[in-house]
């Protein structure tokens, strides 16, 4: 399986809590298409810094999906309610030594998250999903990874993804500038 580059990905997100899962999946329907079901497991874990000069935690996930694990870890930055984050992901197919290898460097098991639900794409390249997360409750995600290499317009990204929770009916006071992280107290 050919592996995709993700260290030029900026991906930007917002995210909203909703009520009704139905009534934003119908919305979806009329501007995106369907893509199936997910089930996102995630695994939180950091290792701390060595380095008295440069103390610090490095964080990153661990993800399990139908059929492959991947591990990611972000840059992360805010714009108000965007969450824009170079991320940096690759697939390994041996967790087993994986995990071994982080407990070599003393990592430490932090969270863990599910997210279950719904996703959707444009043609635009625009991806939604309607996901539950436990014991969070229901949201809408939009987001759009964009390569800084070729030069998509990240502004003309942040605007599509606003426009996706207005085709939804979604106020915007219900969008949700916290990362998952904090609202489960991590």
């Amino acid at each position: 399986m050919a592996v995709k580059d993700s260290a030029h990905n900026v991906e930007i997100e917002l995210k909203a809590r909703i009520r009704n899962r139905e009534e934003i999946e119908s919305r979806l329907a009329k501007f995106m298409r369907p893509v199936g079901n997910i089930d996102k497991r995630d695994e939180y874990w950091e290792v701390s810094s060595r380095d008295p000069l440069n103390p610090g935690i490095f964080r990153f996930r661990v993800r399990r999906e139908a059929g492959h694990t991947t591990i990611t870890f972000k840059e992360k930055t805010f714009d108000g309610n965007l969450e824009i984050n170079r991320e940096f992901e690759f697939g390994i197919d041996n967790e087993a030594a994986f995990k071994a290898f982080v407990e070599r460097l003393q990592g430490r098991f932090v969270y863990k998250k599910q997210k279950t639900g719904t996703r959707w794409e444009s043609e635009t390249g625009i991806v939604a999903e309607v996901v539950e997360v436990a014991p969070l409750g229901l949201f809408l995600e939009v987001e759009c990874v964009c390569n800084t290499q070729d030069g998509i317009g990240q502004e003309e990204a942040k605007c599509q993804l606003y426009e996706v929770v207005d085709w939804c009916g979604v106020s915007r006071r219900a969008l949700e500038p916290r990362p998952y992280s904090q609202l489960l107290g991590y």
